[in-house]
């Protein structure tokens, strides 16, 4: 009798710690859930030290001066990127030189 109580507390013992242990289950979903602001996505700018400048914006950079346009020209809203005055087609390219002296205007036409 003694040897069957020792028994059975042994086995209620294993029983009742095992059940904490295999109680919960926790799963995760297969594909990930991606989640995108769009807000920033629509915005067309090029970056040029950690500020934006819009569609046409013009830096002077040393001697160089770089023009924020359509990365590709038969998109009319795809992705802008910085070029170099000197690498676009400045043909229809009017320059005024200033009469103070202060500052020169571009306009692309």
């Amino acid at each position: 009798m003694k040897r069957m109580t020792m028994a059975a507390t042994a086995l209620f013992s294993t029983v009742l710690f095992a059940l904490p242990a295999s109680a919960k289950i926790i799963s995760t979903p297969s594909k990930p859930i991606v989640a995108v602001d769009g807000s920033a996505a629509a915005k067309r700018v090029c970056y040029y030290e950690d500020k934006a400048y819009s569609l046409g914006a013009m830096l002077q950079i040393g001697d160089n001066t770089i023009v924020c346009q359509e990365a590709n020209d038969y998109e009319t809203n795809g992705a802008l990127r910085w070029f170099s005055l000197n690498a676009i087609d400045t043909s229809n390219t009017e320059i005024s030189e200033p009469k103070d002296g202060s500052v020169k205007t571009y306009s692309l036409k």
